[in-house]
This record gives C-alpha cells, structure tokens and sequence, in this order.
C-alpha cells in the first residue's frame, strides 16, 4: 500500500511540473512552488476514496468510475484553490492539462502495479497451525478466507484428532512437524496452544525456525492479520513479556503527543466556534434543557472527569440505558439525530482534552456502571486505562458503537492493539480514517 501511494506521489508530482513543458514547452520555478500543495490535495483525495484498497481490482469498471471521479473531484478542488489564492501562480490550461496527465500516469501504475503485486510481491503463505484446539481454530476461522494465507493443516498430539475429516486435516503430531514442512514447503507455524507447550514441541518449532520458517504465537499472528489481540487466548506472562508502546515513557509518549493534544485543541476550538455557536442557538430553540451534556467518565489511571457534549437527547431520559447503543434510539432529538451523524455532538470535548482529561486519539470513555460491569466479565479490561482516553481511537473506527458485554469484548481486542502498537504512525492513521468515518457517515450512530 506504501508502495502504491509513494507512486503516486512521484506521478502526480511529475504531472503537474512537465504541464507547463507541455504547453510553453519550459518549466518555471513559480510553477514548481505550488506543486506541493496540488499533490496534498491529490494524495489526501485519492485516500478519502480508497483508492488504496488492494482487495479491489483495478480494472473494475466500479473501481475505474471511482477512480475518474476521484481525478475530477481533486482537479476542482485545486482549482478552488488557486482560485482563492491567486498568489500561488497557475493557469487554467495547465490545471487542465495536469489533471490529465496524473489521470493517466497514475492510472497506469495501477495497472502496472495490479499486474506486478500479483505476480511478484503477494506470495500465498503456506501455514502450518499447532494446535487443533479452541485457540487453532479461531485463528483458523479468522484466516480461512484471506488470500495470503493457505493453511495446509493442523499439528496436534492428540491421535483421535488425526486424519479428520474437518478442513484443513489434522497431519499429525508434533514429532512429524519438520517432515511436513519440508514436504508442503511451509513457510509460516503458529504455534496456537494457549496453556503450557511440551519441550518436544518446542524443540521442533526451533528446528523448523532454524531451517528458514517463520514461528509465531497464536496471538501475535492473530493480532499481524486482525488488528486485535485476543484477549481470550493470551495470560499474564504474555503480557508481562510483550513490549507495551502505549504505557512506555518515550518522548512522544510524555511531551509530543500532550504538546499536539494541546495545540490541536487550540486550533480546534477557534475553528469550530461558528459551528458551536449555531449548534448551541439550535440545540437552546429546539427543547428546554442546557446545552451541554455532562457525564462523569473514567479516564487515566481510573480516575473519574466530566465528559462535555452537545446534549442530543430529551432532558431527563439520559439514564434510561435500555435503548443505548440502538440505531433509534427514542431519546434522540431530532437536532441530536443531525449532530451525532456528523459527530457535531463530540466537539465540546476539545475542552477535555485541553484540560488534560482526554487526548484526541485514545480508547473510548466509558461511564463509572459501564467500567464496573465489564472489569467483572471482561478479561484485562483495567488495561485500557493504561493510556488517556480519545475522542477518536483505534476500536472506534473499527467497530460500531454497542453497549453489550460482547461489543466491549471486540472493541477492548482493538484498544489493546492501540495501546501495544501507539505511536506516531498509528496516530496519524487513525486521524485519517477518522476524517473519511465524519465526512462519510461510516460508524455514524
């Protein structure tokens, strides 16, 4: 997918400087200048439509519609621009003639990467699962459709278990592990045995890692595929041995990311102080009650604050818990449908992060009954308040909103990624998908 993006950054880079070379027949540097701000505007355009979804054939007559309507979307948009800030020296022709070229040079590295990703760099992974018990087969279940992966069987010591019927097979015990590798040319083992592994076992996953294969454990392959960990299949030595970015006292971690919370809120708060005050006059006309909704929350360490909102539902009905989480929700105005499908609704909670309560990239906060009910049924739920909470975060990006012990399940799997794998890149990434979720609707509630 990087590879596929920095492409792109060098075509349309290089479409936009030969344009005036097409026309005039020269390059001018006032030309160069602005060439960057067109090729922001072309990459950030080209990510909101997911043009760089590889499980997507390039040559889909969806994907090329798609794709010419991205191009036109992005030639308008640096139009505007220019037309704003006429300063930044551009002609209407070489828009015109840079927005062709890009159409065709980035096209065609599609192509040319379509062909060369499927034939040289996505090699199919032939896996060999250890372990044919609950934790084998939910890793199974995860993998069994994806194209990279093609599982040949399962190793287990238990004899009943060999030569099922159930796909893929188990092809024996642990002493034929190096023989089946060498035959089926393996490349990957995971080891999917939650509870104490045998030395025999171990012996032979080191003499297959020594030949040249790949030995992982159960939940970091999981999570490689996922994006989760499995909370379910990992213990306490697991994670007293796994290195945590997110509780880690790095520099971006103490200074970076609470100097970025403190500047974006800054930011923030000035740009959408039209927009809060509209919402606030709507919110005021439409029923009786306050403006702004508060709720006490837990966050870093366990500690509790009062979590702002836009109130979006009918004063006094906040508490009834019964319909949290459902897609109509009857305590919702209709003003409040409006604000929380646009996530108009979370904007207050920019002061949060101001004061330190909240960062603008974290695990969810959840109300005091919530954090009660879920530590008592969720495995290593505590964990998630290892880091500040967020008003966007990894698990809410990628799983909808659901207030049912399994929903807490499946989104503390992704908050633990988060916390495990935070960094800089993460965040960034994060604030991206967040700004295609907003503009798009996905994950709306």
């Amino acid at each position: 997918m990087l590879l596929l993006f920095l492409g792109d950054a060098i075509l349309i880079y290089l479409a936009y400087i030969i344009s005036p070379s097409v026309r005039f027949g020269n390059i001018t540097w006032g030309f160069v200048q602005p060439s960057f701000v067109v090729l922001g505007i072309y990459l950030f355009i080209f990510y909101l439509a997911d043009l760089y979804d590889l499980n997507i054939n390039f040559k889909n007559p969806k994907y090329i519609f798609r794709f010419l309507a991205t191009i036109s979307v992005s030639a308008v948009a640096t139009t505007v621009l220019f037309f704003i800030f006429p300063y930044l020296k551009a002609g209407r022709r070489e828009f015109f003639i840079s927005a062709a070229l890009a159409c065709f040079f980035t096209y065609s590295w599609r192509l040319l990467f379509g062909w060369w990703f499927k034939n040289v760099l996505r090699k199919q992974k032939k896996l060999l699962i250890v372990g044919a018990g609950w934790a084998g087969k939910t890793l199974y279940e995860v993998i069994k459709g994806n194209s990279n992966y093609n599982v040949i069987g399962f190793i287990d010591d238990d004899p009943c278990k060999w030569g099922s019927s159930n796909l893929p097979e188990v092809v024996g015990g642990c002493q034929t592990l190096k023989n089946q590798v060498r035959a089926n040319g393996v490349d990957s083992i995971i080891i999917a045995i939650t509870h104490l592994k045998r030395p025999e076992l171990l012996k032979c996953a080191l003499d297959c890692k020594i030949d040249g294969v790949h030995v992982y454990d159960m939940p970091s392959f999981y999570e490689e595929v996922t994006g989760k960990v499995p909370v379910e299949h990992v213990d306490d030595f697991w994670f007293l041995f796994t290195p945590l970015a997110g509780v880690r006292k790095s520099v971006y971690n103490l200074k970076i990311k609470n100097m970025l919370d403190i500047i974006l809120s800054l930011i923030g708060l000035v740009i959408s102080l039209p927009l809060t005050v509209l919402t606030a006059t709507a919110i005021k006309l439409e029923s009786p009650g306050p403006i702004f909704f508060r709720q006490r929350r837990i966050g870093l360490y366990g500690k509790t604050f009062d979590l702002l909102k836009f109130r979006s539902m009918k004063v006094g009905t906040e508490g009834d818990r019964q319909f949290a989480g459902q897609k109509n929700d009857p305590r919702i105005t209709r003003l409040g449908k409006i604000i929380r499908l646009s996530r108009i609704d979370e904007i207050p909670q920019i002061w949060n992060v101001l004061r330190g309560e909240m960062s603008f990239i974290g695990p969810r906060a959840l109300m005091e009954e919530e954090v009660r009910e879920f530590e008592t049924k969720v495995p290593y739920f505590s964990l998630r308040h290892s880091v500040r909470p967020g008003i966007t975060g990894w698990a809410q990006i990628n799983y909808r909103h659901g207030a049912t012990v399994e929903d807490a399940l499946e989104k503390l799997q992704y908050d633990l990624f988060y916390i495990k794998n935070l960094s800089p890149l993460l965040d960034f990434h994060i604030l991206l998908k967040t700004v295609k979720v907003v503009l798009f609707g996905k994950g709306a509630r």
